[in-house]
């Protein structure tokens, strides 16, 4: 279990003595991202429930996944981290209008991009200032972290699968909540060596941005599932 603790900070190591055992988790979000999160921190133990704008209409996704499903703000005011997996160019408004007063003092990771498909090609829809530093300037008294925006969902969830070690990267103003993400990355089979803590919150415009080089690699890999690995000097 996790209480806040500690000031927010723009950098900070994600270390500590954090435990993330048995934790409760919003969801939020359906797709295959959102599907394929609830699931793997169910199967590592915690008490996830998937919210939905629609929970009447999505019944039978959360039956089928064996895990509990409902409204936006129910799934958010019950945990004790909330996952942004909704459509990036929606999630601000989605969440303000739907639980912006139950969202203070928890850990809200956003894992979101926000994005349009137009005739010239892909398009951020925060391109000046990143989805996750529009999260902490909605939601002020919530902890913000971005994480797990530079892969697809399979890799989110298998990092085993893929052919070698690689990198997933964390940005927040607050070092207990990446402590945190960091335990729940770790239970989604990322070992705290592939953690890359990049600093606050502005950071996450480099993980937003990588959009664009994600999908000229899938584009020429022929798949949406692998990852990058930074490699650092020799003798580091």
């Amino acid at each position: 279990m996790w209480s806040p603790a500690g000031p927010r900070d723009r950098s900070g190591p994600v270390t500590g003595p954090t435990t993330v055992q048995d934790m409760r988790i919003g969801v939020i979000g359906t797709g295959n991202v959102g599907r394929a999160l609830a699931t793997a921190w169910a199967a590592a133990g915690h008490d996830v429930v998937l919210g939905s704008r629609d929970p009447e209409g999505r019944k039978e996704t959360g039956a089928q996944l064996g895990l509990p499903l409902a409204g936006v703000r129910a799934a958010a005011a019950g945990a004790e981290v909330v996952v942004n997996a909704t459509p990036g160019a929606d999630s601000v408004a989605l969440l303000r209008a739907s639980c912006a007063d139950v969202l203070d003092g928890k850990v809200l990771v956003d894992v979101a991009v926000g994005f349009t498909v137009e005739p010239h090609g892909f398009v951020l829809t925060h391109p000046e200032r990143s989805l996750g530093e529009e999260m902490q300037r909605a939601f002020p008294a919530a902890r913000v972290v971005k994480t797990l925006s530079t892969m697809d969902s399979a890799a989110m969830v298998a990092p085993d699968a893929l052919a070698g070690e690689s990198t997933v990267f964390l940005s927040g103003d607050d070092p207990a909540a990446k402590a945190v993400t960091a335990g729940l990355l770790t239970d989604l089979g990322w070992p705290p060596a592939s953690h890359l803590d990049l600093g606050g919150i502005d950071t996450a415009r480099g993980q937003e941005h990588f959009a664009h080089l994600f999908v000229a690699l899938a584009g020429a890999l022929g798949t949406h599932t692998f990852n990058v690995r930074v490699v650092p000097p020799a003798g580091r």
